[in-house]
């Protein structure tokens, strides 16, 4: 869907979106819109199975908000990257790590400009096939990569766990 409501040019705009095309992961799927004055995302929209991994309501929070302290240096880089460059970001391995229960999949993070070019935000998909009984557990278990592939065709970025 994002690359078929995108231009050749650029990626997408939020209102370009048609989530009927993404019917099949729309409970996995996640909107962030990004506020460039203090470099943030704020949730948007998180499906059910995302809502399901928190204790609390993730719409109107803010991304740094939601992490723990020890996850903030990690994740915030490589979701920032992505509506910063732009850039499609990918994890494979290793989720929600820092959570009670963490668990095992995939997350691909798309970046959204507005039509005039400017980052209004992200779109993206958190599968989680497996969940573990503890931190130590994945540790043990569960390896994690993280590509980050920017949009002007410079060289993606890898980050080996």
């Amino acid at each position: 869907m994002w690359l078929a409501v995108g231009g050749s040019e650029r990626p997408p705009a939020r209102g370009d979106l048609k989530p009927e095309l993404i019917a099949s992961v729309l409970a996995d799927t996640w909107l962030m819109d990004y506020e460039p004055e203090g470099e943030r995302l704020r949730y948007r929209l998180v499906g059910e199975n995302i809502r399901a991994r928190y204790s609390f309501p993730l719409v109107g929070k803010y991304l740094d908000d939601t992490l723990l302290p020890q996850a903030r240096d990690k994740v915030r880089p490589y979701f920032l990257a992505c509506v910063q460059k732009p850039a499609v970001s990918m994890l494979l391995g290793r989720l929600y790590h820092q959570r009670d229960r963490p668990g095992y999949g995939e997350r691909l993070l798309l970046p959204l400009l507005s039509r005039d070019g400017a980052p209004e935000g992200l779109i993206g998909v958190t599968i989680c096939k497996q969940i573990f009984e503890s931190r130590q557990e994945a540790e043990e278990r569960a390896k994690r990569v993280i590509v980050i592939l920017p949009l002007d065709g410079s060289p993606a970025s890898e980050e080996p766990d």
